[in-house]
């Protein structure tokens, strides 16, 4: 399975370097320093399917902390940015974009949806043993 919030903050990281924004994946510490990015995941939607795969949509809120002045206007750019950054990750496609601004916090929603095969227990792999060799006995 696809490691989404790991997804996200690549996806983050590769547009805003760490020296300038943390990225905060579990909770966010105290006394944090904006402006910064959380990942919080909402829900997940799992849907079983015939064969043994299951459809798991994943949805998701990342927030942004912005810094200083004016930041209804920060937040605002910042969603402008993420539609097209968190759209399309490395494995996922992302779907149901939307934002709003709480509070001077950004909060950018997104789902990721895949697919997840489970692989039963007979299938699973054992050690094989081949014994191959000449049959030098014929019928004449």
């Amino acid at each position: 399975m696809i490691d989404v919030v790991k997804e996200i903050r690549n996806a983050l990281r590769v547009q805003y370097p760490e020296a300038q924004y943390d990225v905060y994946t579990e909770s966010i510490e105290q006394g944090f320093a904006e402006p910064c990015f959380a990942i919080h995941q909402l829900t997940a939607d799992i849907t079983p399917y015939p064969n043994h795969r299951t459809e798991i949509v994943q949805h998701f809120d990342v927030r942004f902390f912005p810094a200083g002045e004016r930041p209804r206007e920060q937040c605002r750019a910042m969603a402008g940015t993420l539609i097209f950054l968190l759209r399309q990750l490395a494995s996922l496609r992302g779907t149901n974009l939307s934002w709003e601004i709480t509070d001077d916090v950004l909060h950018f929603f997104v789902s990721y949806r895949q697919f997840v095969r489970e692989i039963p227990p007979e299938y699973l792999m054992e050690i094989l043993q081949l014994e191959t060799g000449i049959d030098t006995e014929t019928e004449g």
